[in-house]
């Protein structure tokens, strides 16, 4: 993967003690039908995974960080750098075909009104992971804590997510995943990336109500990818803490919304 001058798509992954399955995804990039130019941003550059990236993509370039930036702030690191037309926020867990990023820089080109393209998003399994979704509520993010007990609150989790909604064609949403997401380059330095607010957490919900001023979020369901979902925040007190103030600081900014 050759370092590109103005390339069409750029894209960034963004490791934190990332394991052996970000490889998988950087072999995806490069077998892609269309030529990407790859930022890997690194916030534990103590461990050798960039090493090994680079010893695989010997194109891409390294930009280890002195401390753990967040999702969101790893993935700013770029925006200097980039001078393409379209930018792939990028997990280090998921995996897709070789034709897909072809499909949606022709999709974006094809539909100008359009900021964000947002993927039909599967679990391992073959199951969906349902992450087109509305703009978060109070209501909203207590059914996803407690959909277990079904009734009101499992009506409320499949509310948020669309889950009931059956989408066939490509569709307005307000809200982009930002395990896999591409955006035009130009909208997302204007906005400045993500707000560094956001350590992890709702940086992607934050994103999506700033970038909706710029032009429309559309969920593709034809546009698919696998994601090899690590929740930690459902795992760990550290996880859920950091999902609780992320939380609060998104409701504080964008108002408290049952």
């Amino acid at each position: 993967m050759p370092y590109l001058t103005n390339p069409i798509l750029s894209a960034c992954i963004v490791l934190y003690h990332s394991g052996a399955q970000v490889l998988k995804t950087v072999q995806c990039l490069q077998d892609s039908d269309i030529m990407l130019q790859l930022y890997i941003v690194d916030n534990s550059p103590q461990d050798s995974m960039g090493q090994k990236i680079l010893w695989q993509c010997q194109g891409a370039t390294y930009l280890p960080q002195g401390r753990n930036m967040g999702y969101g702030g790893g993935h700013n690191a770029v925006l200097n750098n980039l001078q393409s037309r379209y930018h792939l926020v990028c997990n280090p867990d998921v995996t897709f075909p070789p034709d897909l990023l072809s499909r949606m820089v022709q999709y974006m080109d094809a539909h100008p009104d359009v900021a964000v393209l947002t993927p039909h998003v599967l679990n391992e399994d073959g199951t969906v992971q349902y992450l087109p979704k509305r703009a978060p509520t109070v209501r909203y993010l207590l059914g996803g804590k407690l959909e277990r007990l079904g009734g009101r609150f499992a009506q409320w989790r499949a509310d948020y997510t669309l889950a009931g909604a059956s989408i066939t064609m490509p569709t307005c949403v307000e809200f982009a995943t930002g395990c896999f997401m591409l955006i035009r380059t130009a909208y997302f330095q204007q906005i400045g990336g993500f707000d560094k607010r956001f350590f992890m957490y709702h940086e992607d919900s934050d994103l999506s109500r700033r970038v909706l001023r710029k032009g429309a979020i559309v969920y593709h369901p034809d546009m698919i990818i696998t994601h090899a979902w690590s929740r930690d925040s459902a795992h760990t007190l550290g996880g859920v803490m950091r999902h609780v103030m992320s939380t609060i600081k998104y409701f504080n900014l964008w108002g408290w919304k049952w």
